[in-house]
């Protein structure tokens, strides 16, 4: 398992349109289940209801949990677009 650490740069927050990105290029890491954890709550990356039931406010840290059979270059895609996203911390 690998994971990742996020900062919330957005003074909106974590909005629908980040979600949608993170969830879209979840989908794409076939053989890899990826949970997002921002304090006492998680949700699958896969799913955009998931995503969007949780609220992250601006400057909240956040761990992307990566398990499966192609974790490494799964955590390399995701890190790249948290970086273009401004999200990598």
């Amino acid at each position: 398992m690998l994971k990742i650490t996020g900062l919330v740069n957005n003074p909106l927050g974590l909005t629908s349109r980040m979600c949608a990105e993170l969830v879209a290029e979840a989908n794409r890491a076939t053989g890899c289940n990826l949970t997002l954890y921002s304090g006492d709550e998680s949700a699958d990356l896969k799913s955009i209801m998931n995503m969007m039931s949780l609220f992250i406010r601006y400057n909240q840290e956040f761990t992307i949990e990566i398990e499966g059979s192609n974790e490494q270059e799964v955590k390399d895609k995701m890190e790249s677009l948290l970086s273009s996203l401004n999200l990598l911390k």
